[in-house]
This record gives C-alpha cells, structure tokens and sequence, in this order.
C-alpha cells in the first residue's frame, strides 16, 4: 500500500493512495473512516460519505468495487498533482504496512518496483 500519512479527520486511518476503477483518478483515501481528498492539499477538506459503497467523487463508480484498487508505483508516477505535491513537499509518501514494526519506507514518484519486501509472503515451511 501506498500512502500519505494519516487522516486528520480520524487521526487513525492511513491515507492510501487509491485507484477509481470508473474513471481512473487517483485519490487519497483514509483506510479507516473513508475519508476522501482529491488533492494532496492538507488544509482541503475531505469528501466524506454514509454511502459503504464509497461513490468516488468524479465520477461516482465505487471506490471499493472490484475495478477499484490501490494505486501501484507507475500509477502514482503518472499522476501529476501527486508528483507535483511530493516535489513541493507538501506530501510524503510511504510504501508498505503503516502499522508495521520496521517502519514505512518513503518513495519516490517515479516508476519504481511495486512490491517492497516486506509484503512478499512469508516461507514458513521448513
């Protein structure tokens, strides 16, 4: 998972980096409260939503429909406003598990391996 820190709205959820499978725009989703922001601005207010099918805001297909996924490396590489906000500094963002031990690893919005080692299964066999 790619992501942006954490949801100022929640102040729990990761902001995951998130793929509309309609009309393919990327956004930044919290991954607890659904909170969405179609900027990477952080003082922009989030679209929010009692919808559980998470309407995207351009284009209304759904965010948690089988079309929609998280957004890869290349796809975050394509997406201006986001390389153009971590550019500015204005966004961080971070690959892999937000809650895991060793830490988020930051990463650049150039095309770049889309699996990080620590999402590779683990071999627990002997």
């Amino acid at each position: 998972m790619h992501y942006a820190g954490f949801c100022r709205l929640c102040e729990t959820g990761p902001l995951g980096v998130r793929k509309c499978g309609g009309c393919q725009a990327l956004l930044l989703l919290c991954d607890e409260c659904d909170a969405v922001w179609t900027t990477a601005d952080p003082t922009a207010s989030p679209v929010t939503t009692d919808d559980p099918d998470l309407p995207c805001p351009h284009c209304r297909a759904s965010l948690v429909g089988d079309d929609s996924s998280w957004a890869n490396a290349a796809e975050i590489a394509g997406a201006n406003w986001l390389a153009d906000a971590v550019g500015a500094g204005t966004l961080t963002l971070r690959t892999g598990k937000p809650f895991a031990p060793s830490g988020p690893a930051e990463i650049s919005p150039t095309p770049t391996d889309d699996l990080d080692p620590r999402d590779e299964p683990c071999d627990a066999g002997g």
